[in-house]
This record gives structure tokens, C-alpha cells and sequence, in this order.
């Protein structure tokens, strides 16, 4: 059973004292190597047990999750264990969405998958059968199968299954357990100033509404006012999955406080000043026909996690590895 360790706690002065390019670009080389580090231990793991031939990861949203599977999909492969990694993204259910009482769509039970499906396919590649992954298209709710995508297994080959759900007990009763390594990844820190002021959520929050509004045409207030669907589903499967884990990685990294929190607080000011002019866009995190779920709560949310946002000191995102996890929510 994994176990979160020890939370990090970082302090506004900390980051303030780090401030000074030289000072900071050690500080993110020191977290960024902390992070590989986790990446390395878990790979050697598994090299040194032949006998595994699956990897399965799960975390909760904007955990690093993506960055983490292509990362540690390489260096298996880099060492000679050809690894493919499979998103569960990939097998949801073409069924329209159920939404709850105040329109939110549910984009996170189990149920919204097609997991008969992904057992399939699972079973043929342990049978040594070629397999075509899908690729679900979110805006059509569709997939399509690509070549490269194409799996033709070798006996040696492992295969590295992610997703919020990669740790559910109806994916692993498909699989040798004893031949199988399972993750859990989330970030587990807190900022501090003379109180907290940024937790382990709100981090999450911002780093996924920075994503949504730059990748997803969201507006901040959007993110956050789906955000209660979000977390309905982590309380329910998240505890579970994290007892289910054999580690767990922290994706928390101490420089991200001073340019994913910044990035966030300008797209915060941005939704709230729209708002506050009557021009907000609707919510593209609901069903048609209404406006936002609980645009009081979510504005009231924004205004609090502006609040907190306006303590940090920037840094220009430029110092941002290209193989970072936080290329993802940039």
C-alpha cells in the first residue's frame, strides 16, 4: 500500500528569497531532478522485475499524470523494455454525458468509460494479438483509429495504462496482479504565508483552469464552477485507489507556486472583470441551455483564490523545462 508521505510546505518568503535568476534557476533544476528522481526509482522497479509486463497509473485531474506516463514510458523503453502507453482517455463511452442537479456534466465515474472495450483490447495484447488504440474526440464524442497508433506485440513488450480510473478494482480483476506495478500520483503541498493560503486543491484548480483556459476555450469561473463535479468523484474513488497504489508520487514541485499560480490569477481577473461587466461567456462545463451551474459559488471561489494568487511572486514560465510536468498547465 503507497502512502503520501510527507506533505511539503513552502512559504511565500522562501519563494521571495529565491527570486534572482541564478537563485532560480537552480531552485528549478533542484525540483525538477527531485521529480525525475521518483520517475527513475519506480522504472528501475520495474527493470529489474521481468516478470511485469503492466504499469498502471492513476491520479486525480491536473496531477501530471500525462507528462508522468510519457516520461516514464521512455525510460522503460530507453533501457531496453519497449513500453506503449494507453489513455484511458481514449476509451470513453460515446453515450452523451449524465449531468448532475445543477447541469455539470459527468466526465469522471467509471461508468462514463467503455471499459469493455479497453479489457478487450487489454486481453488480446496479453494474448499477443495486434491491437488499434482509439483516440476519442471530445467536441464530436467520437473516436478514430490511427496507424500509428496500431500495437503489435512482442512477448517482452509492457504496456502502461493511465487514467483517473487506472486503479479501479474492475480494470485490475483483468489483469495478473502479480505482473502488474500500480502508481498513484497527485500533488501534496501547501503554500504558506502567516496561514495557508494555497492547499493541495487549490493548486490543482489553478493548474487545471491555466490548461482549460489555454487549451480548452474555458474562462476561468468556468473551471471553477465545474469544479465541485470534480471533486464529488476524487472523494468517492480517490482513497481507494491511493490504499490500492504500490507508489505514490508526489507531482508537487515548489517553483511552480511562482509562475503556474501568476498565469492562473491573470485568467482569474480577467473572468471576474468580464463578470463584474455583464460580458462573461457561458460555461462550456454545462449542459446547453444553461448559463453556469452555481455562478454565485463560483464567483465567490474566484474571488478568494484571486486573494490568495495576489501574495505570490511571479516568474516568467520561460524557466519551465520542456519535459516538465507543468508544460502541461502552461
Amino acid at each position: 500500500m503507497a502512502k503520501l508521505g510527507k506533505k511539503k510546505i513552502i512559504a511565500v518568503r522562501d519563494l521571495e528569497n529565491r527570486l534572482g535568476s541564478k537563485k532560480f534557476l537552480d531552485f528549478v533544476a533542484a525540483c525538477e531532478a527531485e521529480f525525475k528522481a521518483q520517475v527513475k526509482d519506480i522504472s528501475d522497479y520495474v527493470l529489474a522485475n521481468q516478470d511485469i509486463n503492466m504499469v498502471f497509473l492513476s491520479g486525480p485531474t491536473s496531477s501530471g499524470k500525462t507528462t508522468f506516463s510519457n516520461l516514464f514510458t521512455k525510460s522503460l523503453t530507453a533501457a531496453g523494455r519497449k513500453t506503449h502507453l494507453i489513455s484511458m482517455d481514449d476509451y470513453y463511452s460515446l453515450s452523451e454525458p449524465r449531468y448532475d442537479a445543477e447541469g455539470r456534466p459527468d466526465y469522471e465515474g467509471p461508468d462514463t468509460l467503455d471499459l469493455e472495450l479497453l479489457y478487450r483490447d487489454l486481453q488480446k495484447l496479453q494474448r499477443g494479438e495486434s491491437v488499434s488504440i482509439p483516440t476519442f474526440i471530445f467536441k464530436e464524442r467520437d473516436r478514430i483509429y490511427e496507424e500509428h497508433k496500431k500495437i503489435t506485440p512482442n512477448a517482452t513488450d509492457t504496456y502502461m495504462i493511465e487514467g483517473l480510473h487506472g486503479l479501479s478494482e474492475e480494470l485490475l480483476s483483468q489483469v495478473d496482479e502479480n505482473k502488474a506495478v500500480k502508481i498513484f500520483i497527485m500533488p501534496y503541498a501547501k503554500l504558506v504565508s502567516d496561514h495557508s493560503i494555497i492547499d493541495k486543491t487549490d493548486m490543482r484548480i489553478l493548474r487545471r483552469l491555466s490548461r482549460d483556459v489555454f487549451h480548452r476555450g474555458s474562462t476561468a469561473i468556468s473551471t471553477i464552477d465545474f469544479w465541485p463535479m470534480i471533486d464529488a468523484a476524487e472523494k468517492k474513488f480517490v482513497p481507494g485507489y491511493i490504499e490500492t497504489a504500490d507508489f505514490y508520487v508526489n507531482s508537487a514541485l515548489e517553483y511552480e507556486y511562482s509562475v503556474i499560480v501568476p498565469k492562473a490569477r491573470e485568467q482569474i481577473k480577467i473572468s471576474l472583470k468580464l463578470y463584474e461587466q455583464g460580458k462573461l461567456p457561458p460555461s462550456n462545463n454545462v449542459k446547453p441551455g444553461v448559463y453556469y451551474a452555481d455562478l454565485e459559488r463560483a464567483v465567490k471561489e474566484s474571488r478568494r483564490l484571486l486573494d490568495a494568487c495576489n501574495q505570490v511572486p511571479r516568474v516568467d514560465p520561460i524557466v519551465v523545462p520542456k519535459d516538465s510536468i507543468l508544460q502541461e498547465f502552461i
